[in-house]
């Protein structure tokens, strides 16, 4: 009796790492996979010199070639790392399709930076959130979390007015 107790014992706590490492390699994975495409949508908007109209629709296919469908709720107002509310504009939602419920794959703010330059040109930052979720099934839990990234400093040519 007392080995089959202990043997019990052994065995809940083997399984209690298993859990533990398969849920730390599923986050690892889920966020390395949101870091990847938030990285990739910045470099996108830092190849067309800033966000168009026509980056939404190729933002899209890259979110569905990449089977990412994680989303979240964009929100209106985002700090600044150092606490500070900057004037960023109102979210720009891209989904990878066409859903109603106010949530988004990828969110996109931009922030107009009024510097007096020689070139006489727009400057922007973007900040690009994805998400991904963490799903526990047997405890209902369900954790979201953010990634967050900026884009360098982007001078829009193509944008006379600022």
């Amino acid at each position: 009796m007392r080995e089959s107790i202990g043997a019990t014992w052994i065995f809940s706590i083997c399984l209690t790492f298993i859990v533990i490492f398969t849920a730390y390699l599923a986050i690892s994975v889920n966020y390395a996979k949101a870091f990847r495409i938030k990285n990739h949508i910045i470099n996108m908007i830092e190849e067309n010199e800033g966000y168009k109209d026509s980056s939404q629709q190729k933002i899209s296919d890259y979110l569905v070639s990449q089977g990412y469908i994680a989303r979240g709720e964009c929100p209106k107002t985002i700090e600044s790392e150092d606490g500070e509310d900057a004037d960023w504009e109102e979210p720009l939602c891209i989904n990878s399709y066409n859903a109603t419920d106010g949530l988004c794959n990828a969110c996109i703010y931009r922030l107009a930076v009024n510097n007096s330059n020689e070139l006489n040109a727009c400057a922007s930052y973007y900040k690009v959130v994805t998400f991904f979720n963490f799903d526990l099934p047997v405890i209902n839990v369900l954790t979201q979390f953010k990634v967050k990234g900026d884009s360098k400093l982007i001078y829009d040519f193509a944008n006379p007015t600022c």
